[in-house]
């Protein structure tokens, strides 16, 4: 319990010291949503939901909705904010497990806020979405997204805690051709299969029964929390010199 409550003083120092940042975050997740929607609603006007695309736009931006934007989050590249951050607590000192449980926490409740934000407003907006699947059916496969997005973040949160500000950022740049090449390769090769199209079949069939909802959230929960724990363990022997 002693973990927890030095987590969330830095949870709550944070927000104090920073507290327009939730405002940033829902003003970029409305921006993104209202564009992305559009998209969204024309894969629901065509008979064929399979598009490579589809599922390169989903986990190139779910990841992000796991972060707020911070002042941290805006000067990592020029000042290596996340650096300086783990330098100021190994300082005081703040157990490093205290650390890396608050971010876990900021990072699932900024899940939560964001994927509100985001798959709220593309329901509102997407009208051909909304004559395909209904409310209970598009909660399931927003929530089979925020799965994948989830695992991924746990990945790019070692990244941040691990690597200096300019490699964090050629990491997070460098997953875009990743996610592409890897769907371009399965796409060559005559495996039409889109997750976007899974999801959106499972969530249809089943809606919140959905086994593909259920996994994808206990797949991706696990990997976020097996990738804070080597964060962790890795943060500990990290030089900050």
């Amino acid at each position: 319990m002693h973990i927890v409550s030095d987590a969330m003083k830095i949870v709550f120092k944070d927000f104090r010291c920073d507290k327009l940042q939730i405002v940033w975050t829902i003003v970029f997740m409305l921006y993104m949503s209202s564009s992305l929607s559009f998209f969204i609603n024309s894969m629901f006007q065509e008979q064929e939901i399979f598009s490579p695309f589809a599922d390169f736009l989903m986990l190139l931006f779910t990841p992000f909705l796991g972060f707020s934007f911070s002042r941290r989050a805006f000067k990592y590249l020029n000042e290596d904010s996340y650096t300086q951050m783990l330098f100021y607590y190994r300082s005081i000192p703040v157990p490093p497990e205290a650390v890396i449980v608050s971010r876990a926490f900021m990072g699932l409740c900024a899940f939560i806020m964001n994927g509100i934000v985001f798959f709220g407003v593309t329901y509102a907006i997407a009208w051909d979405l909304r004559a395909s699947m209904d409310l209970i059916s598009y909660i399931s496969f927003g929530i089979s997204w925020m799965g994948i997005g989830v695992l991924i973040n746990g990945i790019l949160i070692y990244y941040e805690f691990m690597k200096n500000g300019k490699t964090y950022f050629w990491f997070s740049i460098f997953t875009i051709p990743f996610f592409g090449v890897i769907i371009l390769i399965l796409y060559l090769t005559g495996l039409q299969f889109s997750l976007f199209d899974y999801f959106v079949y499972a969530s249809s069939k089943w809606k919140l029964l959905s086994p593909v909802m259920w996994g994808s959230l206990v797949i991706g929960l696990t990997g976020f929390i097996l990738m804070c724990c080597l964060t962790y363990k890795r943060m500990q022997l990290r030089d900050l010199s």
